[in-house]
Formats: C-alpha cells, structure tokens, sequence
C-alpha cells in the first residue's frame, strides 16, 4: 500500500515536470497566436500586459454581475452538491462538473455559467485527487497509464479550443452523447464475458493440476530427498546478504520501481491517443477529460472497473488544475465557492471510492452504464 502511494507521488511529480517544462513550448505559442489573431475588441496583438488588464476587468465584471444574494445562495448549495457530485464522480469515473453545474445554475437565477464552470473545476481537482487516493491505496491504479494519458490531455486541450470556430461544435456534442449511449451496455457486457471466459480457464486448469497430481504422487517421494539436497547445498553456498536498513532500502526501492512500469508501445500510443483525444474533446467541447477516457480505458484495455475508474481519475489531476488556473485568470473562480464544493467532493469521493473498491462483482459496471446513459442523454440535450 505504501508503494504504491509512493510510486504515485513520483509519478505525479515526474507529470508535473513535463507539463511544467512543456507549457512554455507547447501553450504559451498558441495562446500568443490566439492574441494575434483575435478581432478588433478582443486582447491586444502580442500584449501581455493588456492581456492581463482585460482578464482583470472581465473578473470585475463577473462581479457586478452576480448580485450579493445569488452568490451567496450559490456558496451555501456548493457544500451539499459538491458532496453528491463526489460520489457520481468517484463511482462513474468523471470529475462531477456535469453535476455541479447545471444544478447551481439551475438554482441560482441569473448566475453567469461561466463563473460556476469555472469554479467547478476546484471540485474535478478534490475529486480526482481524494479518489485517486483510495485507488491507489487499494492497488487499483496504473501509474504508467495515467503517465501517458495526462499530459497528453493537457497538451493538446488548448488545440481543441482553437477549432471551436472551425468545426460544428453541436454536431461534434451529438457524436459525443451517442457515443457514451452505445459505450454504457457494452462495458458490462465486457465485463460479463471476460467473467465467463476466466471461470472457462479456471476450471480447465483446475482439471489439469488434478491429473497432474494423481500421476506425479508416485514420484513424490524419491524427488523429495534429492530436492533437500539441493536446497542445503545452495543455503551453504549462498552469500552473506545485506541486513539491516540496507536490506529495508534495497527493499522498498525495488518495490517503488516494481510500481511504476508502462505497457508495451502498442498499447503506451493507444494511451497516448485516448489523452489527446480527450484534451480535444475537453478543449472544443467544454466537456470533463475523464468523460472520453473513462469510457475508452473501459471498453479499450483488460482493467477491471475499478482499475479503469482510479487511471482516470488521476490522469485528471493536472489538466484539471491547468484549466482551473486558466479559468481563475480570466476571472471565472469564485474561491469560496471552490472552497466549498472541494470539501464537499472529497468528502464525497472518498466515500464513494471506498465503496467502490468493495463493490461485489458487476457492481461497478452497473454503475458505469447507469451514469453514462445519464450523462449521454445530457450530452444531447445541450446539442439541440
């Protein structure tokens, strides 16, 4: 359990380097582009300082907009929704902005939704981070995956935003909902015959070992004493080993690398391909990156449920904080409200992710195909 907490924090730490080191090469050149290209009345061509004067003004204005009462009748329903979208989150694999936002927006007349899309993110970060936790603590997480599937989204999200005004976002969010509709039945029928093809292996296994046993006892006992023969002659032979917290370190060290190892290359650029689409999906779409990759981990790779739901979310961690610190320049983040829908989501979470890992057999997927048949269905009904 400790390694694999370990193994994660070196894992996080070694994604974070790439993000960071690769931001200035990858982002920074599409966002100055953007301001080239952006029409009279937008932000100056190539000014960074009036850049940051019109996100300044544009959070000002979020502000006299909201009136006092609204805002806080939004911060009071943060609390409770962020706790509610913290277990659909952690059960179903997504960030729970799908639930936090239309239910705040809904409540709160005249809220702008870009203020609670933007502040929301503050609960996808408490929700990937406390579920990740409880996966990782119970082994259900594969860190070389989630390695490959994150910086990958993040990379390639702001490409996303920049093909909203070339492509037909309506049609692409259709293709989106049918795609999570068709995605929701067949993970449990994934499931089922993986189930079924496993209890196949097993009882022909279970037949084999007990032929093999019936035709090996004759022999048992002449191999018995030749086999203590050997095993004396190796224990005098064999070396003096380290003791101590030598032998500890030795230890521990190999468990940490044992915890960290990525797939083959076919299955490392399927990855790769599942973050890139997602950060193109999240960027054009405005939709959660664990809303593309948890369905694809499921009905791509041979994770149990749980494996898949822990990936994901801890693929989520830094795009989503990336996109929470973009949003909180241009003045979208209300910091109370994020405070409070981020305690209630990990609170939430953790207690969704605990009964996740306990759910019996086929619980999961259950859970999986309820929620994306939910959340497909919203999918249209913002397209129309």
């Amino acid at each position: 359990m400790q390694s694999n907490l370990k193994s994660a924090l070196v894992v996080g730490a070694v994604v974070g380097l790439i993000c960071v080191a690769a931001y200035p090469i990858v982002v920074v050149p599409l966002k100055d582009r953007s301001t080239r290209e952006a029409p009279a009345g937008g932000f100056a061509k190539g000014s960074m300082w009036k850049s940051i004067d019109a996100a300044a003004k544009a959070k000002d204005q979020h502000e006299q907009q909201v009136a006092p009462a609204v805002l806080a009748k939004a911060r009071r329903l943060a609390g409770p929704v962020g706790m509610l979208a913290g277990v659909f989150g952690s059960i179903v694999g997504v960030g729970g902005g799908v639930i936090i936002v239309p239910t705040i927006v809904s409540s709160c007349k005249n809220i702008p939704q870009r203020l609670v899309s933007g502040t929301s993110l503050a609960a996808v970060v408490s929700t990937a981070v406390a579920s990740a936790y409880t996966y990782s603590a119970q082994g259900c997480i594969d860190l070389g995956a989630a390695a490959l599937i994150s910086p990958a989204a993040m990379l390639t999200a702001p490409l996303g935003a920049r093909l909203t005004a070339r492509l037909n976002c309506t049609a692409l969010r259709r293709i989106l909902g049918y795609f999570l509709l068709a995605a929701a039945p067949l993970v449990p029928l994934k499931a089922y015959l993986l189930s079924r093809d496993t209890a196949a292996a097993a009882a022909a296994a279970a037949e084999e070992s007990s032929a093999g046993a019936a035709a090996g006892g004759a022999v048992a006992g002449a191999g018995l004493s030749e086999a203590a023969g050997t095993a004396a002659a190796a224990a005098a032979a064999r070396p003096a080993g380290p003791s101590g917290s030598s032998a500890a370190t030795s230890t521990e060290l190999s468990r940490l690398a044992q915890g960290i190892h990525f797939p083959p290359p076919a299955t490392s650029a399927l990855l790769v391909a599942t973050g890139a689409v997602a950060g193109v999906a999240s960027g054009l779409l405005g939709v959660g990156g664990g809303l593309i990759v948890t369905p694809l981990l499921a009905l791509t790779m041979d994770y149990p449920q749980a494996t898949v739901l822990g990936t994901s979310l801890l693929a989520m961690i830094f795009p989503a904080s990336a996109a929470l610190l973009q949003h909180q320049r241009l003045g979208n983040v209300d910091w109370r409200m994020a405070a409070s829908l981020a305690a209630g989501t990990a609170v939430g979470s953790l207690a969704g992710s605990n009964v996740a890992v306990a759910a019996p057999p086929g619980a999961l997927e259950a859970a999986f195909c309820i929620g994306m048949l939910f959340l497909g269905r919203k999918t249209l009904a913002t397209a129309r």
